[in-house]
């Protein structure tokens, strides 16, 4: 961003909270570069395998990751979650609890910086078949994942979910429901 989206100005960098931000020396307007909201899930059947996503499009066609999106306008992060699992792999889900979040940014793209949340869900319908921007889906054995996981994020909730499974959690293990375990 160049330019005042209120008045035109050519915008200043300056420190504000310790944090280099573009201001307006005009109208004060500040271009605070907040994160983009991203949902996702770690949708774990009752044979506790999980279920991925084969991305279709750049980055990283053709790399696996749990199924997330970016959130819609008025949409809660778990009804998104709920929606891009349904998007991605044409399955319904419940969420049953909360896996991990993570933030990224690039310093090439400082206007693209993202925020991850990612929840634990259970099948409860539909028919799995890729979709939207997923050339593939698939259920996995915690053991036998793919190599290639699409994203430090992605990465990131795999390892949470192996150290629940670790120890012992149930929402990890394809129990319907974190209230029934640790």
């Amino acid at each position: 961003m160049k330019y005042c989206p209120r008045c035109a100005t050519l915008l200043e960098m300056q420190v504000l909270n310790e944090r280099p931000r573009l201001v307006c020396p005009r109208c004060e307007f500040i271009y605070w570069n907040n994160p983009l909201p991203v949902a996702g899930a770690a949708v774990i059947d009752e044979r506790g395998h999980i279920l991925l996503a084969r991305r279709a499009v750049a980055p990283l066609r053709g790399w696996w990751n749990l199924p997330a999106g970016f959130m819609e306008w008025g949409e809660s992060a778990e009804e998104a979650a709920c929606r891009e699992v349904r998007e991605e792999t044409g399955i319904e889900v419940l969420i049953t609890g909360y896996l991990t979040a993570a933030g990224v940014a690039r310093e090439e793209q400082p206007w693209a910086s993202i925020t991850y949340v990612f929840y634990y869900a259970r099948p409860i319908g539909g028919r799995l078949r890729a979709g939207d921007d997923a050339d593939d889906a698939a259920f996995f054995p915690p053991d036998a994942l793919p190599e290639q996981i699409a994203f430090s994020s992605n990465r990131k909730a795999l390892a949470c979910w192996e150290e629940d499974r670790s120890r012992g959690r149930l929402i990890a293990l394809g129990y319907a429901s974190s209230a029934s375990g640790p």
